[in-house]
């Protein structure tokens, strides 16, 4: 999948790293060996998953319900971490990078919190200190430096061709009316679209035809505006293929013919379009390519540094047989649970209603 540029995708692009100082005592027991013998005990294991919680919601869930595979996926990502973090030269470039980072995840944190609480009580509440999840976006930083290098141009540029022809690269502001089928039959939508596409041809106003009869309670209010990529990272290659279609093949400002859907018939004019270089995605392509390596190390390779390893008994508690959970993702990033983009119903917002009923 392509990477977008919302936060929740900020904490999505990289495996959880974070290097901890592992000291090994009496009354603190090692989970974990690895390479030449370098170890992990348990409070900086537990330490590590405190960091991961706060980082990563999602992940948050399934430790606390005492998952082992999830517990055992943290361990996995802790020592192959300290593993490669060991081998990247730290730079002024890595630190600057990992810093801006960290303030986009403290931006997000802190819209998190009561109007009154400070950042001191998000990290108070999550029992992490600042310079925790400062070392964490560092070796998150160093992971991608490593796993980069050896990535060849010509590979960045087939990913770029594909991104661009499945939709990913392209920037557009498309008009529509949807017409639904839910309470008509196709042959009534369908007749009422083509009465609109003549009115609209012959200069009736888009955007107010659009509030008096689109079915899409999504862009009713503007219109029936969208600008892709959206605020929420929604992307075009996202919605329904025919639509899709249209809005990167359409002339600029030309009224479309139906366009028939799931959800009905849409008329669509596109108002403006722009397909991003190369050069200006070059970076992302690089980064979702080094985030595949991690995976491949992480599933090929992360077992044959491990000597030994044991998760802490009293964290894993017994799983409801009637949901016994599939393997779990990447710390930080989604476990694929869901359809097919195309497949998918309209996108829910915050207060529930529907943004559209074009995908």
């Amino acid at each position: 999948m392509w990477p977008t540029k919302t936060y929740g995708r900020l904490i999505a692009v990289g495996v959880l790293t974070l290097t901890v100082l592992a000291g090994c005592g009496k009354n603190d027991p090692v989970v974990a060996k690895y390479d030449n013998n370098k170890e992990i005990t348990e409070s900086a294991y537990k330490n590590y998953v405190e960091v991961i919680k706060a980082i990563d919601p999602g992940m948050a869930g399934v430790i606390d319900a005492g998952d082992k595979e999830a517990l055992t996926s943290v361990l996995h990502y802790q020592i192959m971490s300290r593993h490669i973090a060991d081998q990247v030269k730290e730079t002024d470039e890595m630190k600057k990078e990992a810093n801006q980072n960290f303030s986009q995840f403290e931006e997000f944190a802190k819209q998190q919190l009561a109007q009154s609480e400070k950042m001191d009580q998000f990290y108070a509440n999550h029992k992490v200190t600042e310079e925790e999840l400062k070392d964490f976006f560092l070796d998150q930083v160093k992971m991608i430096s490593y796993f980069s290098k050896d990535i060849k141009e010509e590979d960045k540029k087939k990913e770029y061709e594909q991104a661009k022809k499945l939709g990913y690269l392209t920037q557009v502001d498309v008009r529509h009316i949807l017409i639904g089928t839910d309470k008509r039959s196709k042959a009534e939508a369908k007749k009422k679209a083509e009465e609109l596409v003549k009115q609209l041809r012959n200069g009736a106003n888009f955007a107010k035809l659009a509030k008096e009869n689109t079915d899409d309670p999504g862009s009713k209010e503007t219109g029936g505006l969208y600008q892709y990529p959206m605020p929420d990272g929604t992307t075009l290659e996202q919605t329904a293929e025919p639509y899709k279609r249209a809005a990167m093949t359409l002339p600029l400002n030309k009224i479309s013919d139906p366009i028939e859907t799931k959800f009905g018939y849409h008329i669509m004019r596109v108002e403006k379009r722009k397909v991003r270089t190369y050069d200006e995605v070059k970076k992302d392509i690089t980064y979702m390519l080094a985030q595949k390596k991690e995976g491949e190390f992480l599933t090929t390779k992360v077992k044959s540094i491990i000597k030994e390893e044991k998760i802490p008994a009293s964290m894993i508690k017994e799983q409801p047989k009637q949901s016994a959970p599939s393997a779990p993702g990447q710390p930080g990033q989604p476990v694929p649970s869901t359809p097919a983009p195309n497949e998918q119903p309209a996108p829910v917002q915050p207060n529930g209603d529907q943004t559209s009923q074009n995908k």
